[in-house]
């Protein structure tokens, strides 16, 4: 079940509630239930109990988290933590308890047991607990994690770096804990004379690909690649995702698109065992061009992307070594697909194929060099 589904069962929020938070989703992007907090219409602990309840993972709260200690903290890169919202809090033998913004995450939960060789046991925990203990200094010298795949970043630092934590952790976990307290009424302007989204677009002219091949050509992890593939193909469609395939799954990765709650999008989990409009991307079918049809698979997918539902969409594999590894989607919305760029969608799939590809090599030669050196030492 969807977020919004959960608590409106529950009797957390009501109808008028909940379509304020998927407003303030669309608006300006983020979770709903991080919204819903802001809000003041939801508190940490229904939340939590709606989370729970989504993922099938038991929950953590925000004193948990706070509490943690700095050994476990460091267990993971603090780049990497940061990045996909996840934190080390218990350690049961060889079993880590992690908790999650998207628990539902397996490709982020096969790095974590990569990175520490470890059992993951996940738990679910609220955006913005987690923001707040990653924030959390961790004391120098207790960090022997190795850094994420691929070279060294360099002396760039990532904007969250800048954020320093002024409360201090009680107050913290109290301010995180409070009651819900009644939103205050606010005015919006409207622009009448404004078309609607998809309301006389012209046919589209493809962005610079040289630009986009540039800047795949330095990224160091797969979020990255994703960020500058629906950076480029933003700007041919209102809505535009990658999907990932892990396991036999069709999961959803990353989403741009005021129609779409990413929080909704982020706990897509598609077998291919199921019918639906991906299955024959994967068996070696070069493009999808046309009409979303009903069918089981397809009505996760279409719940998954939001209204307005899309009528077609242009969907395009990205391979990496010969095998599709994700996918590419480009959607009008109730409007056709015959203004996208077709050849130009591919080449920028294509480039993002490369992309991972050089990522899949980076990871390898570092797993010899680590092997090569454990070996010369033994």
């Amino acid at each position: 079940m969807r977020l919004g589904e959960i608590l409106l069962e529950l009797g957390f929020v009501t109808h008028e509630e909940l379509r304020a938070g998927l407003d303030a989703c669309r608006r300006q992007g983020g979770r709903l239930g991080t919204w819903l907090v802001r809000l003041g219409i939801l508190n940490e602990t229904k939340l939590l109990q709606a989370l729970s309840k989504q993922s099938g993972v038991p929950s953590v709260t925000a004193l948990e988290l706070v509490a943690a200690t700095p050994e476990l903290r460091s267990l993971l890169p603090p780049a990497f933590a940061r990045r996909h919202l996840v934190l080390v809090f218990g350690r049961r033998g060889k079993v880590l308890d992690v908790a999650m913004a998207n628990p539902g995450d397996l490709v982020v939960r096969d790095e974590i047991a990569k990175l520490t060789g470890m059992v993951v046991r996940p738990y679910v925990a609220t955006e913005a607990a987690l923001a707040a203990a990653l924030a959390i200094p961790t004391p120098a010298g207790t960090s022997g994690s190795e850094p994420p795949p691929g070279p060294p970043r360099g002396t760039v630092r990532e904007w969250r770096e800048f954020w320093r934590l002024e409360s201090t952790q009680p107050e913290l976990a109290q301010a995180l804990l409070a009651e819900t307290v009644e939103p205050h009424p606010c005015r919006v302007a409207s622009f009448p004379d404004l078309l609607p989204r998809g309301e006389g677009r012209a046919t589209l002219v493809a962005p610079d690909l040289e630009e986009l091949g540039e800047a795949l050509a330095s990224v160091t992890h797969r979020d990255q690649v994703a960020e500058l593939a629906l950076s480029w193909a933003s700007s041919l469609a209102p809505r535009v995702a990658l999907f990932s395939l892990h396991q036999g799954r069709v999961l959803g990765w990353s989403v741009r698109s005021e129609w779409t709650v990413e929080e909704d999008f982020h706990t897509l989990i598609l077998p291919l065992d199921r019918p639906s409009i991906f299955l024959n991307l994967t068996k070696g079918v070069d493009l999808h061009n046309g009409p979303v049809a009903s069918g089981e698979g397809n009505e996760l997918l279409l719940e998954a992307l939001g209204t307005p539902a899309p009528t077609s969409a242009l969907i395009v594999p990205v391979r990496v070594r010969g095998r599709v590894a994700a996918l590419l989607w480009l959607d009008n919305g109730p409007d056709g697909t015959g203004n996208l760029p077709v050849p130009a969608v591919r080449e920028g799939a294509r480039l993002v194929g490369l992309a991972l590809e050089v990522l899949v090599l980076r990871q390898k030669l570092r797993s010899g060099a680590r092997l090569t050196e454990s070996t010369s030492e033994s």
